[in-house]
């Protein structure tokens, strides 16, 4: 499976391990393929640092370790599907803060990179409660509105990095139910670029 047949049903059991195992993979072979040097590591899924930079634990989404164990790359990765626009700064919280846990952490002294990320439509659905579609978002431009990258390479020095993938919905404005979208034609996907 790649990331491309991984959005086809990415709207389906968005909270189920089954579907985040298929994330982490189809986003880590995307990026070895960007970068075969990391293919030499050793890579890990729901990895838990034992000590972050806030001095607690945390479960990262996946670390690349060398021989002897230590972290040189962490990715964290998520696909959005709806109501991006009202948890824009949410996420934008979330990808500063959790860059310190990790950057910051005792186990990660000789990082190389710090990814994120996050694939979502260029329009996304948001949903009643009853599933209904009550409108569209137009991520794009909320993400723009909410920009981080100048702060995370003037805190970072270029180890972190957050990387946007988008993707189209085909007839996205015919749809009317969550149901609809239990199985979705995409085009137009972003390839996955870092530096």
């Amino acid at each position: 499976m790649n990331l491309f047949e991984f959005l086809q049903t990415s709207f389906q059991n968005v909270r189920s391990s089954k579907r985040t195992d298929r994330l982490h993979k189809v986003v880590l072979d995307g990026v070895l393929s960007s970068n075969a040097d990391w293919a030499k590591y050793d890579w890990k899924f729901e990895y838990t640092l034992k000590k972050d930079g806030f001095n607690g634990t945390f479960k990262l989404d996946i670390v690349g370790l060398d021989s002897n164990g230590e972290i040189k790359v962490v990715i964290l990765d998520k696909a959005y599907q709806s109501s991006v626009n009202k948890n824009i700064k949410n996420f934008a919280n979330t990808t500063i803060g959790e860059s310190a846990r990790v950057f910051y952490s005792p186990l990660c002294q000789n990082i190389e990179k710090i990814l994120f990320v996050s694939v979502m439509p260029r329009v996304a659905p948001m949903f009643t409660k009853n599933g209904d579609i009550k409108g569209f978002d137009d991520v794009v431009r909320s993400k723009g509105r909410t920009k981080i990258d100048h702060i995370l390479t003037d805190q970072y020095d270029g180890i972190v990095e957050s990387i946007d993938l988008y993707y189209d919905i085909a007839d996205l404005k015919s749809k009317k139910n969550k149901s609809d979208f239990n199985s979705v034609d995409i085009s137009n996907l972003d390839q996955l670029v870092f530096s």
